[in-house]
């Protein structure tokens, strides 16, 4: 009796070209990670605006997420931008509500990767990225805000709501969604061979 392959009728005996799904995933956030450190090298120069009020290129992330799909990938992205801002935080100086940002980072991405993908009918309708890049920079800006309150001992309730508007303003508009709507169509074809 001869053995049956287990490989569905017309599959090809040739391995599948490209890195396979954890590879794919290891590259995204890897992308993502050196994104996020050449454009916090940029945006951190700035300086802080207000009570811990900064700018953060969280397009660079955004970009690579609408791009890919919901799940893994996402929160490859997530991780990998939070790596980049925690190599940036070791030369700047580690402080003590770095974890809570890190857990931030990778919480607000992937609450845009959600918004985007499994709400918004349209992921690529500039009006879902702008909410799905409001709603990720307010999550993460909710993390430094906690964080903020308990681990400044001059903070109080209006600094960190300052605090949290502001960086959502910041990152999720003025450096998320804005250049998210202007960027994607330009570069989403390059980014999908990228991450397919």
């Amino acid at each position: 009796m001869a053995t049956e392959s287990r490989r569905p009728p017309g599959a090809s005996d040739r391995p599948e070209r490209g890195p396979g799904p954890m590879a794919r995933n290891a590259m995204l956030g890897a992308a993502s990670a050196v994104l996020f450190i050449l454009g916090l090298l940029i945006t951190e120069s700035f300086g802080e605006t207000a009570v811990d009020v900064d700018l953060k290129p969280f397009f660079a992330p955004y970009l690579l997420i609408a791009v890919a799909r919901f799940g893994i990938p996402t929160l490859s992205v997530g991780l990998g931008a939070a790596l980049g801002e925690g190599v940036i935080d070791v030369f700047e100086g580690y402080e003590l509500d770095d974890p809570v940002g890190f857990i931030g980072y990778v919480v607000g991405f992937t609450a845009f990767g959600w918004y985007v993908h499994e709400v918004s009918t349209d992921p690529r309708r500039p009006r879902s990225l702008l909410v799905g890049a409001t709603l990720g920079a307010f999550v993460q800006a909710a993390f430094e805000g906690v964080a903020y309150l308990a681990f400044e001992a001059s903070a109080g309730y209006v600094g960190a709501s300052v605090s949290v508007v502001g960086n959502t303003a910041a990152h999720g508009v003025i450096l998320g969604g804005l250049p998210l709507v202007v960027l994607l169509p330009r570069v989403s074809d390059r980014l999908e061979r990228f991450v397919a």
